[in-house]
């Protein structure tokens, strides 16, 4: 009896060990995947590494664990490994579509047409409504000239999405390289029946004919066209490249000249037209005068879109009329549609390069009037108005364009909005709004080069927060150590501190004492405050010889730019403050 029993309770104990083996297994795998996971999401990569390779030797056949692996392999640029593995995994779990497209991913970046073909078409046999998967499979067997296959992908995407133009212009184009007409005469013709009121493909079927030499049928065609649509562009495109194409000069140009100047014809085939005789006109100046002339004609009349406009800018800069014409076209734009920000962009370089603040000042207000929301107008109209001393003036518009930034609003433009205003503010001397406005420019934009050297100076000129004011002027002289106004700036603030030997050593770098005169002079980025400067810190250095030089040569400058006491350091021939 206990030899029965011992039969039954023996078998059912070990399978419960073994039970136990797997569940105690699987508890010891799932604890280390999620570690690794932990470890891979916190980028410690080579401990993720680790840990799903102790994964895989709880469980060898882990699809999850290979595949992540392979996955860190490939960050870390072990490819050939890291392919691999993804590909085992793919075969261990080959119902995942997810490993599947990432395999195929690699095998298009490495340009492996046939793997990834292989992997594609298994994509598209578990997803079978990827139509994705199958455009890129259209795609691959096309470029390998496996156009039946190619077709097929084409078809199925047409079952899942419906009848697709670019599809069927696709199919066409296949259709013909293999030189099967009547199959891609259907694919037009199909198009024909999905879109009955769009005449471009009627169009399309008449050229097919046309080129296939079934005159008779194509002018059939057109002539149903020509009676549905009359303005159709590609109509009558069709027709002049037939004439062209068969050397019918007289009818091709006297089709061309009627449908230019037909004030029925719209803008868009007239400037399919021009595009037609400027093509022509390469290379031959008597043709090019045709196209000035054209353009003159055309443009003669009130316009009522800026596409020809457009197009005759685009001919001006190309055959380099000049500035002043390709201006007037743009103003011309302008006037059509006052809202044109390329135009308004072209001319606002136009105008400055010219120093013309009156035009600068019309365009910048139709600039902000038609697109409030953006703040580089009211910064560019605030820039007009200060050099028309318009402060006040200046003062408003750089506030409005301030209310007006966002979130995404260009934050270099709303800094020097602030530097501007900094500047603005000082010369009225509000000098704590001046010091408040370049700390919230610099808050936007802290490598603001121009608004670092005024707040430095400004500080210097109070002696107030010097140490603070030779670090922003430091910084600047690094940015930009050829220039002088910042090299001034900062031995100027040297000077102010005291330490007149260090200031010596850079204002000699703006004024150099081994220059002559008149050399100095020639220089018209040497102020005659920057040449005071030098004069005031050579006087404090004990050089009285090259403080009265430099004096003098402030004093004969005439710029306006001089302290009121200059006159009265050159008399008593000392450094005075005031």
């Amino acid at each position: 009896m206990a030899a029965a029993v011992a039969r039954f309770i023996l078998p059912a104990l070990l399978a419960c060990l073994a039970c136990n083996a797997v569940v105690l297994g699987q508890t010891r795998y799932d604890y280390f995947y999620l570690e690794a996971e932990k470890c891979r999401l916190a980028g410690d990569y080579s401990s993720a590494m680790e840990l799903y390779s102790h994964c895989l030797d709880i469980s060898p056949m882990s699809a999850s664990a290979m595949y992540n692996l392979g996955i860190l392999n490939t960050y870390l640029r072990q490819d050939s490994v890291g392919v691999g593995l993804i590909r085992q995994a793919c075969e261990r779990d080959s119902a995942n579509p997810w490993y599947l497209e990432t395999l195929a991913s690699i095998y298009l970046s490495k340009r492996d047409a046939d793997n990834a073909i292989t992997v594609l078409e298994k994509m598209a046999r578990l997803q079978t409504r990827r139509s994705d998967v199958l455009s890129q499979l259209a795609s691959m067997y096309k470029g390998k000239g496996e156009t039946d296959k190619a077709i097929e992908a084409l078809d199925r995407i047409e079952l899942l999405e419906g009848k697709n133009v670019q599809i069927s212009m696709e199919k066409h184009a296949l259709y013909m390289s293999k030189g099967d007409k009547d199959a891609a005469f259907r694919e037009l013709q199909s198009l024909c029946e999905e879109y009955p009121h769009d005449m471009n493909y009627e169009v399309m079927m008449a050229n097919q004919y046309q080129a296939a030499g079934d005159s008779a049928k194509a002018s059939e065609i057109y002539d149903r066209v020509r009676r549905k649509d009359p303005r159709n562009v590609n109509l009558h495109l069709s027709r002049l490249a037939y004439y062209k194409d068969n050397g019918m000069a007289e009818p091709y140009g006297r089709l061309r000249d009627s449908l230019l100047y037909d004030p029925s014809t719209g803008s868009e085939l007239k400037g399919a037209l021009l595009r037609t005789i400027i093509d022509e006109a390469q290379g031959d100046s008597t043709k090019q005068a045709l196209v000035v002339q054209t353009f003159d004609s055309l443009l003669a009349k009130p316009q009522e879109d800026v596409s020809l406009l457009t197009l005759k800018v685009a001919y001006q800069i190309y055959s380099k009329a000049g500035e002043d014409q390709v201006a007037e076209t743009m103003h011309r734009i302008l006037d059509v549609e006052p809202g044109n920000q390329v135009a308004m962009a072209h001319l606002l370089q136009y105008h400055a390069k010219r120093n013309d603040y009156h035009s600068l000042e019309e365009i910048c207000r139709q600039g902000f009037n038609y697109y409030p929301e953006e703040p580089l107008y009211a910064y560019y109209l605030g820039i007009t108005l200060v050099q028309q001393g318009k402060d006040t003036e200046a003062i408003e518009a750089l506030r409005n364009g301030l209310q007006a930034r966002s979130d995404e609003t260009n934050a270099k433009t709303v800094s020097d909005i602030f530097a501007v205003l900094g500047d603005l503010y000082h010369k009225q001397d509000l000098y704590e709004q001046a010091f408040a406005a370049y700390d919230s420019a610099l808050v936007y934009h802290e490598d603001n080069i121009s608004c670092l050297n005024n707040y430095a100076y400004y500080l210097s000129l109070r002696a107030e927060r010097l140490d603070d004011a030779e670090s922003m002027s430091y910084r600047t002289i690094r940015a930009e150590p050829d220039n002088i106004t910042y090299l001034d700036t900062y031995a100027w603030i040297l000077f102010v501190k005291g330490n007149f030997n260090a200031a010596r050593i850079y204002i000699n770098k703006v004024a150099n004492p081994e220059r002559g005169d008149d050399e100095l002079l020639a220089d018209p980025m040497l102020m005659g405050n920057l040449l005071e400067h030098a004069g005031d810190i050579h006087a404090m250095c004990g050089d009285m010889d090259s403080a009265m030089r430099f004096w003098q040569l402030a004093k004969s400058r005439k710029d306006g730019t001089c302290t009121p006491v200059l006159e009265k350091k050159i008399r008593k021939r000392k450094y005075l403050r005031k």
